[in-house]
């Protein structure tokens, strides 16, 4: 009776392959409709500051799982999906680093989930990779960097930096000798540079990009230069790093070389102040973009620390947060916060 069933379960699936070359051969592979949009137009518009100002902000959208890129799949696909079955959809848990690429693939790193999603916002593909080796997998990814198209991603729970090609397979790792906590990560292609922030270590750590050290920025403390609990980081095109010295509730920005240049930010609650400052980054005008994971909401500065506006309030609507962490400004203006709690990642966009 096994060896009958067994056969069985063969001939249904030869006849299904069989009859997918059939539907090939005639039909063609029929083709994707082209997208022409980042995402599906919001319900409503959101913008900051509110009229009768002048926008500066525009909400874009969200992403929480594969299905909000709405790829519009092939009837082959779907021919495929009904015979076959669909495969596990992609679904964001805790997300809480994020970077885009030069290829609009939008990657995340979900902490809890112990992944890292790839999102191409091109042709709409999703994928997820975790896998280290046969034994070993990502325990916490906390932050991103994309170096030469492939994904270096900073494990605070492994204590090291592991190195993905672009397809996800692993390729290398390293700095579990020298991290003690490692949490976010940036890149400045010019110097070939890697800067690590070390939580647990109060320093950012530089290395090159096949993970040989270079050298320590900082040390614990409060005076200019000094860190206490550095989280996020971020590199912009001049080569200026910009350091969350998160329990200094400021912003601390240094030359290429490592020299302290200036810092902004104290602790309070008024506009320019900072409660948890988290994910950082720059926009194509020199504009600082700061998350606050008490405030829920992302200020603003210009390069002298002062600041210019705020968007998002707590809350799980769009254009609210709970619990936001990293954040990531493309080339075209283009802002994308993990809003952590709320599982997802939401895009907004710079008007001008």
């Amino acid at each position: 009776m096994v060896a009958k069933y067994k056969m069985f379960e063969k001939y249904i699936i030869f006849v299904k392959l069989q009859l997918l070359v059939t539907v090939l051969m005639l039909f063609g592979g029929g083709c994707a409709g082209n997208q022409e949009q980042l995402l599906s137009s919001p319900e409503v518009l959101l913008v900051w500051p509110q009229p009768p100002e002048k926008p500066r902000i525009r909400y874009v959208g969200t992403l929480s799982t594969e299905t909000d890129l709405e790829k519009q799949v092939s009837w082959t696909q779907s021919l495929g999906e009904l015979l076959f079955g669909k495969e596990k959809i992609g679904v964001l848990v805790s997300p809480y680093a994020v970077a885009v690429d030069r290829h609009d693939r939008l990657f995340v790193a979900d902490t809890t989930g112990g992944v890292v999603h790839a999102f191409d916002l091109n042709t709409r593909a999703y994928k997820q990779f975790t896998d280290i080796d046969e034994q070993k997998k990502l325990s916490k990814p906390v932050g991103l960097a994309i170096v030469d198209d492939w994904i270096y991603v900073v494990d605070s729970a492994l204590r090291e930096v592991c190195v993905f090609d672009g397809k996800g397979k692993f390729r290398g790792k390293f700095g579990s000798e020298r991290l003690v906590r490692p949490s976010g990560i940036a890149y400045y292609a010019e110097q070939d540079e890697l800067y690590v922030s070390d939580t647990g270590g109060h320093v950012v750590n530089v290395f090159n990009k096949s993970g040989d050290y270079i050298r320590t920025i900082g040390s614990r403390g409060i005076e200019p230069g000094r860190f206490n609990f550095p989280t996020h980081l971020w590199v912009d095109d001049g080569g200026k790093l910009y350091v969350s010295d998160t329990l200094n509730y400021r912003v601390q920005v240094f030359s290429s070389q490592g020299e302290f240049l200036n810092m902004f930010g104290e602790h309070g609650d008024h506009p320019g102040n900072f409660a948890h400052p988290s994910g950082i980054a720059t926009d194509g005008f020199g504009n600082i973009y700061v998350t606050d994971r008490q405030f829920e909401n992302v200020q603003i500065f210009d390069q002298q620390g002062r600041i210019l506006m705020a968007f998002g309030q707590e809350g799980k609507q769009a254009g609210q947060f709970w619990l936001p962490a990293g954040i990531f400004v493309d080339r075209r203006n283009r802002i994308y916060v993990a809003d952590t709690f709320n599982k997802r990642i939401q895009i907004f966009e710079l008007t001008e």
